[in-house]
């Protein structure tokens, strides 16, 4: 990731998303006067240390490309995460969720067309709620 797009992703998650610039600055580890020079396009504030900057990159690629992908995809991605990861099994989730395991692999395989959006929700409930009491045991970014 360059620098320059640094600019331009905090740039549209403070004025396009109205991104609050103090949960900003938590997250990223810097100042709010850092991010707004950064957002108006002067990165010379940017850590010199390149693994810091890099991380910095990163975590801001991870909040702004988490807006505009599809909501589908990162569903899944996040469903993923349980499986492969915290090795929950697809009826675990279903059970939880109060759906069949099929609609689990529809949502795996990215074939969520026919999926009903109160499944959808269910599902997105719960992985958001699983992912909540389990970040604990995943590695920081």
């Amino acid at each position: 990731m360059k620098t320059a797009n640094i600019s331009e992703m905090l740039n549209s998650l403070i004025e396009l998303y109205d991104f609050n610039k103090n949960t900003l600055s938590n997250y990223l580890g810097i100042s709010v006067e850092q991010i707004e020079t950064i957002a108006q396009g002067n990165v010379d504030c940017l850590p010199k240390e390149p693994t810091y900057c890099n991380h910095l990159l990163t975590k801001v690629g991870f909040l702004y490309f988490s807006i505009i992908e599809n909501n589908d995809l990162k569903l899944s991605a996040f469903l993923e995460v349980l499986i492969s990861y915290h090795n929950l099994s697809k009826k675990s989730i279903a059970e939880m969720a109060g759906v069949k395991i099929s609609v689990i692999d529809e949502i795996l395989s990215n074939s969520t067309k026919n999926i009903d959006i109160e499944a959808k929700y269910k599902i997105a409930i719960t992985v958001m709620t699983l992912r909540f009491f389990l970040k604990d045991c995943e590695p920081s970014i």
